[in-house]
């Protein structure tokens, strides 16, 4: 499967029209899988640390078969040290919050947000399945408001249970069986309820709602100075940049190789990748 990686990632007349059957091949590759362990967990390294996910859903099996998010994976077994405090926006299944909480260890705390029912209950079984004694879970969607929203399945990715966003609920015209009504909170008022002024680390996954979040953030941005944030932009862009620029953000990539971060321009970053953003940078041994 290696060597088809690479020659896809080289040719690509060739990866146009062998990706999808490529795609098929590793999907029925995982059930398989699934099929021959009973479901067993799957078990992945961050640090020094073996972890485990319950094979449900599309980030365990993005893990499974093609090292899903290997760079920023590598970022944060490097960057988070114990006692840290981190925030998860947009938990999902909680990859990266089971990561976290063995990081920073039992000094440490995260907080991990994620909206949707079935997801979060997933998330739920993974912190168990961790003993994630240190994480606090909580059923919101992280925005700029208080009032609830509608949380609607990606029609281009239906199956895709990381593809789910939040509208107004005054901007959807149209319900859909799988619509949920979910409740929002800003990150400065989940923080303050739990008596936080300040964190070290954010990892934000939230579908395009990244302007709000942040705008709802805005106070522990400004209090948390030594804060590193690690980004997916997919709307607004223009706007969470200036956002950023005027806390006084720099951007930056991670080199794996090098275990260094890299200047880089907001732009650049987000469309290769998560950017990495970050106040002042040192080498990060």
């Amino acid at each position: 499967m290696d060597y088809l990686r690479v020659q896809l990632r080289h040719h690509p007349r060739l990866k146009a029209g062998l990706l999808p059957r490529y795609v098929r091949l590793l999907h029925w590759f995982w059930q398989l899988r699934n099929f021959l362990t009973g479901h067993r967990p799957i078990v992945f390294s961050a640090g020094e640390h073996m972890l485990k996910l319950h094979p449900d859903g599309s980030v365990p099996e993005v893990l499974y078969t093609g090292n899903f998010e290997a760079v920023e994976r590598d970022f944060v077994a490097t960057c988070l040290v114990p006692g840290m405090v981190v925030v998860d926006a947009g938990a999902n299944v909680g990859l990266y919050t089971v990561i976290s909480s063995a990081l920073v260890g039992a000094n440490g705390r995260v907080y991990a947000f994620e909206p949707g029912r079935l997801t979060f209950e997933r998330l739920q079984r993974n912190l168990y399945l961790n003993q994630c004694q240190n994480v606090i879970a909580t059923r919101v969607a992280l925005s700029n408001t208080n009032s609830p929203m509608v949380l609607r399945v990606d029609a281009a990715h239906p199956t895709l249970d990381g593809h789910r966003f939040v509208r107004p609920m005054d901007e959807v015209i149209h319900p859909t069986a799988t619509d949920e009504i979910v409740k929002c909170q800003t990150l400065d008022d989940c923080l303050r309820q739990q008596g936080v002024d300040r964190i070290h680390f954010m990892k934000v996954d939230v579908e395009g709602a990244e302007l709000a979040l942040l705008q709802g953030a805005e106070l522990t941005l400004k209090r948390s100075t030594d804060i590193t944030v690690i980004l997916e932009c997919t709307q607004n862009r223009q706007q969470v940049q200036n956002l950023l620029d005027r806390h006084g953000f720099q951007y930056f990539k991670w080199d794996c190789d090098e275990q260094i971060l890299k200047p880089s321009t907001f732009d650049e970053a987000v469309v290769t990748g998560n950017v990495i953003v970050r106040r002042a940078v040192e080498r990060i041994q």
